[in-house]
């Protein structure tokens, strides 16, 4: 099973930054969204679902908590099952044609929340100024990323245009599936995670030097190309500054990585731009404020684990045991081979 890892939000310098809408668009099948507080049982809920498929995968990892699941999506089956709740809130468009919500809200003691009503909002609002206070610790790091360019990101570059050319004589003539936005590196609780390794294609480009503007050109032409030929791709955002496209990739065909810390990688077809080396003052400094920003969300991450706690002893999980398979059910009646629409019946 080809499996690819990947996150639908960065913690960024502009605060919680989200693409998960991409993954609840009204042109896929299907796409069944949770709701519920922490500790409802939403990830595990998505990995059991998961496990019921042997085909390629799309695994969207939480931001804070990356060993947690927020979304999934099956390319073949255009079907994805998603964390809807805050930050990264999704509701129906076409509700119950495309999308469905799955309240697992429905299955707590209310009672016992609301007997800890001042608890929760006052475990809340410090989980709340840890994350306003890491995001602040970002936003510098963002500023000091931006005179990096403007100041050491100099050299003499290959014609971003002849590159371009070179790289997208390797572009598969054919592609099937949707276009995705999303991250392959992240900034989250537990450090900077990257899935770039996991990224496997026949022909895989590295663009070196950290040099935005000579990436974001070469980038920005072999994107117009797989526009003009309608082929899908996943394009892959900076997890520190999202509005700056990074990667792009086709899975098992096609990728083309911009390749500098904390996410270095060797393409197996061909390297553009200039060695890397090593960190400037500048450069140190951007990695001193990322690394504030995520030892305070590691404090964030604390609260946020004794919400869970709480909210977890609400629970009644017993009538959710079956909930997965349901889902699983509802999935393969609404495969293209039966485009009837499943039904997840009665809770």
């Amino acid at each position: 099973m080809n499996t690819i890892d990947l996150f639908a939000g960065a913690n960024s310098a502009a605060g919680f930054y989200s693409r998960y809408q991409c993954l609840a668009e009204d042109s896929l099948n299907r796409v069944f969204i949770l709701k519920g507080g922490p500790g409802t049982g939403k990830s595990t809920m998505i990995k059991r679902v998961a496990s019921h498929f042997s085909c390629p995968l799309e695994k969207y990892h939480c931001t804070a908590a990356p060993d947690s699941l927020d979304a999934l999506f099956i390319p073949s089956l255009l079907v994805s099952v998603i964390d809807g709740t805050a930050p990264h809130t999704i509701d129906p468009s076409l509700p119950g044609a495309v999308q469905q919500v799955i309240d697992l809200g429905s299955f707590w003691d209310e009672s016992i929340l609301i007997a800890q009503r001042q608890k929760i909002q006052d475990i809340a609002a410090e989980k709340t100024a840890r994350f306003k206070s890491a995001y602040g610790w970002l936003a510098v790091a963002g500023k000091l990323a931006d005179q990096v360019q403007q100041l050491e990101r100099r050299g003499t570059f290959p014609s971003p245009q002849e590159v371009a050319a070179k790289i997208s004589g390797y572009i598969p003539r054919t592609g099937a599936g949707t276009n995705r936005h999303a991250f392959a590196t992240g900034i989250t609780a537990a450090g900077i995670v990257n899935y770039l390794p996991g990224l496997k294609a026949r022909h895989s480009f590295s663009l070196t030097g950290g040099n935005r503007a000579f990436n974001s050109l070469v980038l920005e032409e072999i994107a117009r190309r797989l526009s003009r030929d309608n082929i899908p791709a996943h394009y892959l955002y900076c997890g520190l500054q999202p509005q700056y496209l990074e990667h792009i990739y086709i899975p098992g065909e096609f990728a083309v990585f911009s390749s500098h810390p904390p996410h270095t990688i060797k393409g197996n077809t061909g390297e553009f731009g200039l060695e890397y080396t090593g960190p400037s003052e500048l450069e140190s400094q951007v990695s001193k404020f990322i690394q504030r920003g995520i030892k305070t969300m590691a404090e964030a991450a604390r609260f946020h684990s004794e919400l869970e706690e709480i909210y977890s002893s609400s629970m009644d999980y017993t009538p959710i045991a079956g909930l997965p398979e349901r889902i699983v059910e509802a999935i393969r009646h609404s495969s293209p081979k039966n485009p009837e629409t499943g039904s997840l019946g009665s809770t």
